[in-house]
């Protein structure tokens, strides 16, 4: 059995023995994931935030993180991404993310086997990881689980004659952010059927410091359908909580209509595995 003098003081509990198939018909969620690596970078974006709540039904795994009223992002999971999934009724509660992620990497690079299950209310998220090159090895851990306040919910109008909707290549987003000047105190993004299509300058101190511009046209686009001109202003440290999710993400869906809410998919993929998805949503900072 692995072992961590610091789990029991950061909420995890220590169980020496093993869950069986047998006594799956215990428990309201079970489910088995055959890697961990896509699912664990998921988590580590979300960890901007101390603690997230979990929701297990039969269309899959949520589990969403908000900062103050200003950003949430949510991690989806479909139950086709599981080796095994199943689940008795709706189930939500509490988790401390930071030590959820800790509990995933305890064999560091190794790629593991993960299965985790959910008793109940009050009952502790039991996680069993199993190293796939080293049938000696293996280690249970029982994450406390908390009571929280169910989430905001953000929505943009589909419908909306202002909506726009730009997908984008993972790796070609996660460079433009890099070329802009970090040391800016806000981000404006503009999203338009006309040139620039798609813009990001940035602002402080001095205006406009830098300015990225993408054609609707160029390679980086995968999908470009923008009905009217938006324009809206972001905190840079809002943006900077989904650098995680960017550096894991192999598209990027960009949403935003007049209410300058701006809503974006980061969608993860690993081998031929189903992909999942992390959604953020940024309220502005003000009207432009």
């Amino acid at each position: 059995m692995y072992h961590s003098k610091k789990l029991h003081e950061k909420g995890i509990i220590r169980n020496r023995k093993m869950l069986t198939q047998s006594q799956y018909g215990d428990y309201k969620f079970v489910g088995h994931l055959d890697h961990i690596k896509t699912f664990h970078a998921c988590i580590k974006s979300l960890c901007f935030g101390e603690n997230g709540t979990v929701t297990f039904s039969e269309e899959g795994l949520r589990i969403t993180v908000e900062q103050g009223k200003s950003i949430q992002a949510t991690l989806f999971m479909d139950p086709k991404f599981f080796a095994e999934y199943h689940v008795k009724d709706l189930t939500s509660f509490g988790l401390k993310l930071n030590v959820f992620a800790e509990c995933l990497s305890l064999f560091g690079v190794m790629d593991c086997s993960v299965k985790m299950l959910y008793k109940g209310d009050g009952a502790p998220l039991i996680v069993l990881l199993e190293p796939h090159n080293d049938d000696d090895v293996s280690t249970e851990c029982a994450i406390k689980t908390l009571h929280v306040d169910e989430p905001i919910e953000y929505e943009l109008d589909e419908n909306s004659a202002s909506l726009n909707v730009i997908f984008m290549r993972g790796p070609d987003l996660f460079n433009i952010f890099n070329e802009l000047d970090k040391a800016a105190e806000e981000l404006e993004f503009t999203l338009s059927p006309q040139r620039p299509h798609f813009k990001i300058a940035t602002v402080g101190v001095v205006q406009a410091e830098s300015t990225v511009e993408v054609a609707k046209s160029s390679d980086m686009i995968l999908l470009f359908n923008c009905r009217d001109t938006t324009v809206a202003r972001y905190k840079s440290q809002q943006l900077r909580l989904m650098n995680k999710a960017l550096q894991a993400a192999t598209k990027v869906a960009i949403k935003t209509d007049a209410s300058g809410l701006l809503e974006m998919h980061f969608m993860m993929q690993s081998g031929d595995a189903e992909e999942i998805y992390v959604q953020f949503f940024l309220t502005p900072l003000l009207d432009i």
